[in-house]
């Protein structure tokens, strides 16, 4: 019993920390975030952060935006917390839609986590831009670019990271190789068909906007800046342009114009769904090519009876 986890992924957006609640509440269990967004403090809106009243929640706000955190710091952090829930005779839940990360705490294949910063690399990547990183990683690994997330496929520094993997001997990859605990596992993965997946991510775009995202992104920008790894997330730089447009408006001594802030606004909205579009696709490839899981589409009465039924099954097992 103390040594099973119990994991829920699968894309944005088909609720998968509604239904590990659920699972929680009737399994003794405690929640761990599997979300590489959801680690900042004082991004709450744009990440989707849902922190359940009565069920502990785990791995979120760890670090401020302006501070790096990597897939290695997540194992550690991450095997640590489950082992410590696990001691108090509770059920682990690992929840989210970040493979790598998901990964990092449950494959003992990975064994590239460990691999030390090559600085010579870092320093001469430093000047390059995200473009060239982009043109070098796809060379280097194609498959492996096209799989790449939104946030992931504009983000200096995991390009950086990735290329940096690339170049490393294999000799040190064999040194490096992770000791992943051997879990009782269960890995349960909810899927949809991408229309129907769309128009949810796309209800929760307007959703977050009137919740009061752009008050989020201004009280951020007092303590941060749009290159602070955390303002890399996709549902932040897409609003930039919104945020420069009235910044140039009030630097040339001009009340920024509501038809054309509205205008800027509209267009920010639509290529944020858009990436959220790109990055749906890239998590249902991503789990149904490479996790091993059992998939349950949300579009289908009563999966979740189906879901209850082999957790059930799982959990009293001896």
């Amino acid at each position: 019993m103390f040594n099973k986890l119990l994991v829920i992924s699968g894309p944005t957006a088909t609720g998968k920390t509604d239904l590990a609640v659920k699972l929680a509440q009737k399994y003794n269990g405690e929640l761990v975030s599997g979300d590489s967004c959801q680690i900042y403090k004082g991004m709450d809106i744009g990440t989707g952060k849902d922190q359940p009243s009565g069920t502990p929640i785990h791995l979120i706000d760890i670090i401020t935006p302006d501070q790096k955190f990597s897939v290695a710091d997540f194992q550690k952090i991450g095997l640590e917390t489950i082992k410590e829930i696990q001691s108090r005779g509770k059920l682990p839940i690992l929840v989210g839609c970040s493979g790598f990360y998901i990964d990092s705490l449950i494959n003992p294949n990975y064994n590239t986590f460990s691999i030390k910063p090559n600085k010579i690399l870092r320093f001469i990547f430093k000047y390059l831009s995200l473009g060239t990183l982009q043109k070098i990683y796809k060379f280097l690994d194609k498959d492996g670019f096209f799989k790449l997330n939104h946030s992931d496929i504009n983000n200096h520094y995991r390009l950086t990271r990735k290329i940096e993997i690339k170049f490393s001997s294999l000799k040190n990859i064999e040194n490096c190789k992770l000791k992943i605990e051997n879990f009782d596992l269960l890995h349960l993965s909810l899927t949809a068909p991408l229309d129907f997946l769309y128009q949810r991510i796309d209800a929760r775009v307007n959703k977050r906007m009137k919740i009061g995202f752009l008050d989020e992104i201004e009280k951020l920008l007092k303590k941060y800046k749009w290159t602070d790894p955390g303002m890399q997330i996709a549902a932040y730089q897409c609003l930039k342009p919104y945020f420069d447009n009235n910044k140039v408006s009030l630097f040339k001594g001009k009340v920024p114009s509501k038809v054309e802030g509205q205008r800027v606004l509209s267009s920010c909205l639509q290529s944020w769904s858009y990436a959220e579009h790109s990055d749906a696709r890239r998590q249902t490839c991503w789990f149904k090519t490479k996790s091993g899981a059992i998939f349950f589409d949300i579009s289908k009465d009563n999966f979740d009876k189906s879901i209850f039924r082999l957790v059930d099954k799982w959990y009293n097992k001896s």
